[in-house]
């Protein structure tokens, strides 16, 4: 352990030594336009290795091990660049050697401090991902010098040389010449350093992690516009302005192209190493690959059996507990755990589209441990699921609705930031989805991730694929549901989507005609009725109470009747009066008694309902004042048109009556 302790520390020095080397040499090249350093600086370079020894063990920097956490060994690295900064003062000092450039010291200390930054990151990254398989391989000699955690250090590399060729190119396109003018490296140093910065936050250099040519590119255009902004902050904060801005930013751009190029060979190379690994054909080869040990085949099968139809609860507990705390608590709350065995549950976390043999045995719970806001075919997905299950099996998932994404959208920005950003998000990931042409050009570019789906949009898509709504709770940001198998898909196929819907209401005779309204509630809420008349019962006016369906536009919309714009349709048809008896939707309709659901079927519904006439207060009141109305019609039906309507007029223009 401390041979293993000891090699560690030294490879450490020996990659610290290097980057000291790289950073004081690159700035002799900046300062002196060549690696043929004046015969005192190669001597400050002595006394710079000296102080870095001293300043090193004081600060005992190289003792990786004890730091926990990424800020405690940055901490320790910038301790240790101010003691060689006050190690290089004294020295010089006291050897009376004045003539050394203070901007070129500063400039070698700031580069190293920079470099020691980033190789901490990678190998601060490499300790945390191997925590978790139990081995601590970020000494391991053959991630250096290309790879440090996650960090590709030839792209770095490469990265660093491409800005400095791209700097110099562009100096020779305004100039013609590569000579630099007086004080152009100052602007150099200037655009390494905030080169670095943006390349470490926007994490541009973890390529490991970066799936695709297009995931990656895009890391890399935010950083180069990061930096044009930081770059564009500095020069008017320090008015720079004696630099040509077009030198600047044309060196960004240049870079980018360059960039553009590098991660096109880069990722062609490695889908071309993917392709052309051979199959396995030998036998060191299986075993390399499968680790081959000897299998005991005595296995007690009848302990196996046990396991298998054991309680649910802690495979659950051990499955959610530690990245979805407090879900296992949620699922047994509601379910009887104790009944439901480990073989009758499935865990799943892709998003493909299941189709169950006819062979394979259903199962009773499912559980699905993935955004479902990136399931391009939600509909498609969730009857997957149903065929799955057994009748009266569960289905539990979670999502981002639109309170946890707005809510993460203004924890993550200052508020005044966030509100533009969350406008934009909306108007991306939840107008375009919707809206004809555009639906096709969004799930093209997106295919489907992270769009925005509302509370009542899940819960309506879950009842039109055949699940009844047992459970639902927002826990850590998420919001989870448990749904029950209880009745086959609908049938329905025009579920409210778009901004206008058709819905299917009574018409006149007992037929169901199609009515077209602006949609004011959120997608799919139309098959969620049932389950709020259910749950929440009825308000005065007759409408659900505590209707989590509405749109914040929406209730704006039926406030001046704007939704009801596109019934007018209905009236030109002959489906509708101006003034009748409320179309109403058939579970609604359920509600009435039969003697006033065949009273109904007289009369012709109407866009003002007799309800603005009598305004009344409950649900029983709403039918009385329907079965008046369709008395007095059928007696007199103009005479009763025009009062119905002349009576409405005042109670809406002076009164203020509006549909709860």
């Amino acid at each position: 352990m401390y041979k293993d302790f000891t090699m560690s520390i030294s490879k450490f020095i020996f990659v610290d030594i290097f980057l000291l080397i790289v950073s004081f040499f690159c700035a002799g090249y900046i300062k002196f336009n060549g690696f043929d350093l004046p015969p005192a600086y190669l001597r400050l370079f002595y006394i710079f290795a000296g102080c870095w020894v001293i300043s090193s063990l004081v600060a005992k920097k190289f003792q990786v091990k004890t730091h926990r956490s990424f800020w405690s060994g940055a901490h320790r690295l910038i301790i240790s660049m101010i003691y060689l900064g006050y190690c290089l003062a004294f020295v010089l000092v006291m050897m009376g050697t004045a003539f050394y450039s203070r901007y070129f010291i500063l400039s070698v200390c700031a580069a190293l401090l920079c470099l020691e930054l980033l190789v901490w990151a990678g190998i601060h990254g490499r300790r945390h991902n191997s925590f978790h398989t139990g081995t601590e391989n970020y000494g391991d000699p053959e991630s250096l010098p290309w790879h440090i955690g996650n960090i590709s250090l030839w792209a770095v590399v490469l990265d660093l040389g491409f800005l400095y060729a791209s700097f110099m190119a562009m100096n020779y396109i305004k100039r013609e010449h590569f000579k630099l003018l007086a004080g152009y490296d100052k602007l150099l140093l200037i655009m390494v350093g905030v080169w670095f910065l943006t390349s470490i936050s926007t994490r541009k250099f973890f390529l490991k992690q970066q799936k695709n040519f297009y995931f990656s590119l895009w890391q890399w255009i935010k950083a180069n516009g990061v930096m044009s902004a930081v770059l564009a902050v500095l020069i008017f904060g320090f008015n720079l302005f004696q630099y040509s801005r077009a030198h600047a930013f044309g060196t960004i751009l240049i870079l980018m192209v360059l960039e553009i190029m590098l991660l096109m060979l880069y990722f062609s190379f490695t889908r071309k190493v993917r392709n052309g690994e051979k199959d396995i054909e030998s036998i060191d080869q299986v075993k390399k690959a499968i680790l081959q040990e000897p299998i005991d085949v005595k296995i007690d099968f009848e302990a196996v059996r046990q396991q298998l139809f054991s309680p649910v609860r802690q495979r659950i507990q051990r499955r959610m507990d530690p990245g979805y705390p407090g879900v296992s608590e949620f699922i047994d709350r509601y379910l009887d755990l104790d009944d439901i065995k480990n073989i009758e549950t499935s865990f799943m976390n892709n998003g493909v589209v299941l189709h169950p043999d006819p062979d394979t045995h259903p199962v009773r719970l499912m559980l699905y441990t993935r955004k479902l806001n990136d399931i391009r075919r939600l509909n498609r997905f969730f009857l997957a699921i149903h065929q799955f299950l057994t009748p009266g099996g569960f289905f539990v998932g979670y999502g981002h609705t639109l309170i946890t994404h707005r809510t993460w959208i203004f924890n993550k920005f200052p508020r005044q930031i966030a509100m533009g950003v969350y406008l934009v998000d909306f108007a991306i990931h939840r107008v375009m989805p919707k809206l004809p042409g555009l639906k096709q050009v969004y799930f093209a570019v997106t295919q489907g991730r992270n769009r925005v789906v509302s509370t009542a949009e899940f819960l309506g898509r879950l009842s039109f694929c055949g699940f009844e709504i047992v459970a639902v709770e927002n826990i850590g940001k998420r919001f989870w549901f448990i749904a029950r198998k209880m009745k086959t898909p609908s049938l329905d196929q025009n579920p409210t989507y778009g901004p206008i819907v058709g819905l299917s209401r009574s018409g006149f005779g007992g037929s169901v005609i199609r009515t077209y309204k602006f949609r004011t509630m959120h997608p799919y809420s139309e098959y969620l009725q049932q389950h709020l008349y259910d749950n929440n019962g009825l308000q005065k006016g007759g409408k659900i109470e505590n209707d989590f369906r509405m749109t914040a536009w929406g209730k704006v919309m039926r406030k001046c009747w704007l939704d009801e714009l596109p019934m007018l349709y209905n009236w030109l048809r002959g489906e509708l009066q101006i003034v009748g008896v409320r179309p109403l939707s058939l579970h609604y309709l359920s509600l009435y008694s039969s003697e006033l659901q065949e009273l109904r079927k007289q009369v012709r519904p109407g866009l003002i309902p007799p309800f603005y006439a009598d305004l009344p207060q409950t649900f029983e009141e709403i039918c009385e004042s329907e079965r008046r109305y369709i008395q007095a019609f059928v007696m007199h039906p103009v005479r009763t048109q025009m009062r119905y309507f002349f009576k409405s007029v005042v109670n809406i223009v002076f009164k203020g009556a509006r549909s709860q």
